[in-house]
């Protein structure tokens, strides 16, 4: 522990003695550690069940539907007949509807464009959303078409200047509804659907306007104790009777039901995640070049001193100890300062991204998961060092001194 303390110490010396290479080398760590936070928060989202969709690999997800050509057909989940689909699907206890419309909000005496849903009450128990005030609607709720709504807490703050809007009022469509939920934000790449909603309503009050598409799109919950072979099965047969009865002819095969983990492990989303894995290295590898070729040349400054230490009885091995010791201390306060700034950094880049359209109030990421980024930080941290600073320390250590002494720079 002594020896660890030492050279922390002299490190710390040498640090305050070489400002420029420090500073350098400090802001070159902060901003690629700003960008592997990103790069780590999107795999993981990608990667894995991530909330809301915790339960992606149990839900059975029935939207699109293709003729017996193979051709994508309008044939959809029609408001009509949906109760005849699920009196069908009676062997599933959570059974989701969804539909959509961009809506004119007035809250707060001010108009807003928000993306809405209208679902039913078994939404809120197949999506695992964060309620961080109230709760969800319940069945009751919608049967007795009570006016709640449920706002993420980025609408709170858009809508009453408060991440707490429980007990306001919103006024849409003629009808006032009061915040009865706020959850927490959740990632664009991680929304139960393609359309991002910030606003959900009971399906009740669903007049299907502007865009007058009255269908739904169905989601069913596979419970534990089924298995997932007579689950889709189930479905298969529910849904084909249902089109029957409407003689609309689909090409819908037992092999089309797919759990909606199944639907988004695409060629894209593939890409992405591999993607994802090259820009991290990337990040890595620039920088740290950048690094290696300064630190390199600061260390080949400072030959002569590790010549005279060496001479005094210091080994290789201390003398590569000391030089990583150096680069380490500023590339972990680097990483640190860097995985601190990513929040803010990411909100920045959102509103760039997000700030003069209508997806103004949703979140790239929805919220860091540090125990996630802590355990892709602390190695990508340890890599980095080794990538900068581990090449010319282990140069300098092999160097002969006698020739270093003599002022020879081979």
């Amino acid at each position: 522990m002594k020896i660890i303390i030492q050279y922390l110490k002299t490190a710390w010396y040498n640090t305050l003695h070489n400002k420029g290479y420090a500073i350098f080398c400090f802001l070159g760590t902060v901003l690629t550690f700003i960008f592997v936070v990103l790069v780590l928060q999107l795999i993981y989202i990608f990667a894995s069940n991530y909330p809301p969709m915790s339960n992606a690999d149990r839900i059975i997800r029935l939207d699109a539907f293709q003729d017996i050509k193979g051709k994508e057909i309008r044939a959809e989940i029609h408001v009509t007949g949906v109760s005849v689909l699920m009196e069908n699907l009676k062997k599933f206890d959570n059974i989701s509807l969804y539909h959509y419309n961009y809506i004119s909000i007035r809250a707060n005496e001010r108009l807003h464009s928000t993306l809405t849903g209208f679902v039913n009450a078994d939404f809120w128990k197949i999506y695992d959303f964060d309620f961080l005030y109230g709760n969800p609607f319940t069945k009751e709720e919608c049967i007795n078409r009570k006016p709640v709504v449920v706002i993420t807490e980025s609408m709170s703050q858009a809508y009453f200047n408060t991440k707490n809007g429980i007990g306001k009022k919103i006024t849409f469509q003629g009808k006032e509804y009061e915040v009865g939920g706020i959850v927490k934000n959740i990632s664009y790449y991680s929304s139960p659907t393609e359309e991002q909603c910030t606003v959900w309503v009971p399906y009740v009050f669903d007049k299907f306007i502007p865009n007058k598409t009255y269908k739904y799109i169905v989601d069913v919950l596979v419970p534990s104790s089924m298995s997932m072979h007579d689950a889709k099965e189930n479905v298969f047969r529910s849904v084909n009777y249902y089109f029957e009865n409407k003689d609309i002819k689909v090409d819908f095969s037992l092999q089309k039901v797919k759990t909606l983990k199944e639907s988004l492990a695409t060629k894209e989303r593939d890409l992405f995640q591999y993607g994802g894995m090259i820009a991290l290295f990337l990040f890595l590898l620039i920088p740290a070049l950048n690094i290696l070729l300064l630190g390199n040349a600061h260390t080949n400054n400072r030959a002569e001193e590790i010549a005279i230490r060496r001479a005094f009885g210091a080994g290789r091995l201390s003398s590569f100890l000391q030089i990583m010791s150096e680069n380490l201390l500023l590339v972990v306060a680097g990483s640190i300062a860097g995985s601190l700034l990513a929040v803010p950094v990411i909100e920045i880049v959102q509103q760039l991204i997000m700030g003069d359209s209508t997806m103004e109030n949703l979140s790239l990421v929805g919220h860091i998961d540090y125990v996630v980024i802590f355990i892709g930080v602390l190695p990508t941290m340890l890599v980095f060092s080794l990538l900068s600073g581990g090449l010319p320390a282990y140069l300098i250590s092999k160097r002969n001194i006698a020739y270093i002494l003599k002022g020879d720079s081979k």
